[in-house]
């Protein structure tokens, strides 16, 4: 069964749209294209997608990734970038998409994500030691994360609700 790979980002008033409805936005965006989807069995049938991992609500970001299972192949992913950019809401945007080869993850093995935050008077506070500084200038740090078993409060306890500001998520 193929797969549609979309990597987009999320910035702007599009990044307080939860991780649940962005499938929803996904979904609908496809199906103006026209693109025939692959449907779970049952009775209430749901067209076939994975997410990312989840960002939380307020957070802005780039590479985050939607896999969604499609009938065929037979529309070409320029057309798809161009055309469902029209669709999606101001903020959101299709950066690259293309049909997975045979063999590759659904959704992608994704184990680290950079994080960028806001610093008051250039002190970092106190970080895990499985968290790394990559860049920090003047008040903004970069801080790589692994993915795994991480929660977005953790983040949060330590630098604010308000001052964490991107996310890229590394494949």
């Amino acid at each position: 069964m193929p797969v549609l790979r979309i990597i987009y980002k999320k910035e702007g008033k599009a990044g307080f749209i939860s991780t649940n409805y962005i499938g929803k936005i996904f979904e609908r965006a496809v199906r103006r294209l026209s693109i025939p989807l692959i449907f779970s069995q049952g009775f209430t049938p749901r067209v076939k997608l994975s997410l990312g991992p989840p960002l939380a609500v307020g957070i802005t970001g780039m590479n985050e990734v939607i896999d969604i299972s499609v009938a065929d192949t037979g529309t070409n992913v320029f057309y798809i970038k161009k055309t469902m950019n029209e669709f999606l809401p101001e903020g959101l945007s299709v950066v690259d998409c293309r049909y997975l080869k045979q063999g590759e993850k659904s959704p992608p093995e994704i184990k680290r994500a950079r994080y960028t935050m806001k610093v008051r008077s250039g002190i970092v506070p106190e970080i895990p030691d499985t968290w790394k500084i990559v860049s920090q200038k003047e008040d903004i740090v970069d801080i790589e994360i692994p993915i795994d078993r991480f929660k977005h409060r953790d983040l949060f306890l330590r630098f604010g609700n308000e001052n964490v500001v991107s996310r890229i998520l590394i494949f």
